[in-house]
């Protein structure tokens, strides 16, 4: 009579539904991505926030090499409007690097910056004023007009 039992239990926590449908939602997710370096875009546009961090690391690291951020800014933020705490760590040292002038052009770092001070963060204050110094006054005009 025990082993019924038990057999009837462990039957039904195998058979009972997951809540919300989230294990059947998770296991057709990563069915459905393939295997390899694909896997990560795909599990990434399926909302998984590690994939999309790595890859937004992955775009850092070549703009550092590039002087081009504007994959690992649009990932940053992605993963910030989440609440993701990497999205806030890659947003501020994409942010950074806008600032030091990393990026090859001046005045669209300085929108950008000027965008994340208008969100609140108000660290980039500084940042945005240590990239206007390396900015000719025609630049800087193009980015304040366009900045508004």
């Amino acid at each position: 009579m025990r082993m019924l039992i038990g057999l009837g239990l462990t039957l039904g926590l195998v058979l009972a539904p997951f809540p919300s449908g989230t294990a059947t939602l998770a296991i057709a997710e990563e069915a459905s991505c393939p295997e390899g370096d694909e896997s990560l875009e795909c599990k990434a546009q399926a909302g998984d926030r590690v994939a999309l961090y790595v890859l937004g690391r992955n775009a850092y690291e070549s703009g550092r090499e590039s002087g081009d951020f504007t994959e690992a800014l649009r990932m940053a933020r992605q993963l910030d409007a989440s609440g993701d705490k990497n999205g806030d760590r890659l947003l501020k040292m994409v942010y950074l690097q806008l600032g030091w002038g990393g990026h090859n052009d001046y005045v669209q770092a300085y929108v950008w910056l000027s965008e994340g001070i208008a969100d609140g963060k108000d660290y980039l204050v500084s940042w945005r004023s240590r990239l206007a110094e390396k900015m000719s006054p025609d630049e800087l005009a193009q980015a304040q007009e366009i900045a508004g």
